[in-house]
């Protein structure tokens, strides 16, 4: 493992804290000696990547804060699917949501959202992901390795993902792809509910809205202009769904 992949594993422990990390909760964390983590810790804290706080505790510092502002400019997609959001919810009469928070990391293997970026994403994305379900599912309606397989080939093929409780029990989701210039998907449009409420039929029903939302938001991001043409195995898309998460 690179010194840059050791360093990030660090910052995101970090990160992930809900207080300030210590030293000795870091290398626990990942399993690394004291001195090598004091090391890289260091070092981070004089990048302004990391701030020490008291003898031994560490917070993200001002430079990650401007990274992060950065990448949350990045892209438009939030502004540009609002109004295709607006009129699908008035056709559906359903309720429209932000429900995912941007920059929140959520598995790929689980739900509508996260099987569609998945089906989209590079080859080695989806081996880590198929590895992570093999080792052990992330829910009790989870599918299986074999099965998330499948699911994956249909949606590219369908371009429709369809999830009934794998993320959160009770609730059911579908979601399609969003595609930008480059002929990439770079996010998933989804809606979701209870599942007594979206039964596989009512989700059905609203596939073509669903779809047709998303194509705009496609040609928004300049999909179809050119000689852009959707593709595969491109790198790992961002896990943003502009409508309520699927589950």
């Amino acid at each position: 493992m690179s010194v840059l992949e050791k360093a990030t594993q660090i910052l995101d422990v970090v990160a992930e804290s809900p207080e300030a990390a210590t030293l000795t909760s870091i290398a626990q964390r990942l399993g690394r000696p004291r001195s090598s983590t004091h090391r890289l810790l260091s070092e981070l804290v004089q990048l302004g990547l990391l701030l020490r706080v008291g003898p031994a505790n560490y917070a993200p510092g001002p430079r990650l804060a401007r990274w992060g502002e950065a990448a949350g400019g990045f892209s438009d997609i939030v502004r540009l699917s609002k109004s295709a959001m607006v009129r699908l919810r008035d056709e559906v009469n359903y309720e429209l949501r932000h429900f995912t928070e941007v920059g929140k990391p959520l598995p790929l293997s689980v739900g509508a959202s996260g099987k569609v970026l998945l089906a989209f994403a590079d080859q080695a994305t989806q081996a880590q992901e198929l590895r992570r379900v093999a080792r052990e599912p992330l829910t009790p309606r989870a599918p299986t390795a074999d099965e998330l397989v499948v699911q994956l080939e249909q949606i590219r093929l369908t371009g429709w993902s369809t999830s009934f409780g794998e993320r959160e029990e009770g609730l059911a989701a579908a979601a399609v792809p969003i595609w930008n210039q480059a002929g990439a998907v770079n996010a998933a449009l989804s809606i979701s509910g209870p599942t007594a409420r979206l039964t596989a039929e009512r989700l059905e029903g609203l596939r073509k809205d669903l779809s047709a939302a998303a194509a705009g938001i496609s040609r928004a991001q300049g999909w179809g202009v050119g000689e852009a043409t959707p593709r595969t195995g491109t790198e790992a898309p961002a896990s943003v769904s502009p409508a309520a998460a699927g589950h």
